[in-house]
């Protein structure tokens, strides 16, 4: 029987032809991958041991000056809602560093098909809080996920 590492290098070989949005997969290191969508935009994917589960992340920009309190406690309170959010996290790449979107995904059960729809809600997800983030008014430009958006990131 495949490890959970081992079917999970599976998918990720699969999974490349088999969404058409996907202009490229790249594997860094053993258990890295980087994934680029026709939009350019990036999913990392890193494996995580113990228990067996892969961490999505995507980078979502830096508030401008002007912003960054109005997006910063914005991001706060969405963490809070972690309940509601099926765990999808924010957080701050270091001082002055961008603002990244975190999701774990425990992979024990999970097949070709449940990947394909966390990774292409994930993708959404992060797109639509990076006009958010990078935006330079207080009110959001276009539709700011909230907790229901959240609630169907996995299958």
């Amino acid at each position: 029987m495949a490890s959970s590492l081992e079917r999970m290098q599976i998918m990720m070989e699969e999974i490349g032809p088999n969404m058409p949005d996907i202009e490229a997969v790249i594997q860094s290191e053993e258990k890295n991958w980087a994934i680029q969508f026709e939009d350019q935009s990036i999913v990392m994917l890193e494996w995580a041991d113990r228990p067996d589960r892969v961490v999505l992340s995507a980078m979502l920009g830096m508030p401008s000056e002007k912003m960054q309190l109005s997006v910063y406690e914005t991001l706060l309170c969405y963490n809070l809602l972690w309940k509601d959010t099926g765990g999808v996290k924010m957080a701050l790449a270091g001082p002055g560093g961008e603002l990244i979107l975190l999701y774990e995904l425990h992979t024990s059960e999970l097949n070709l098909n449940e990947l394909q729809t966390v990774l292409s809600n994930f993708a959404s997800i992060a797109q639509i809080w990076s006009v958010y983030v990078m935006g330079e008014s207080e009110q959001p430009a276009g539709h700011i996920p909230g907790p229901m958006d959240m609630l169907h990131l996995g299958a």
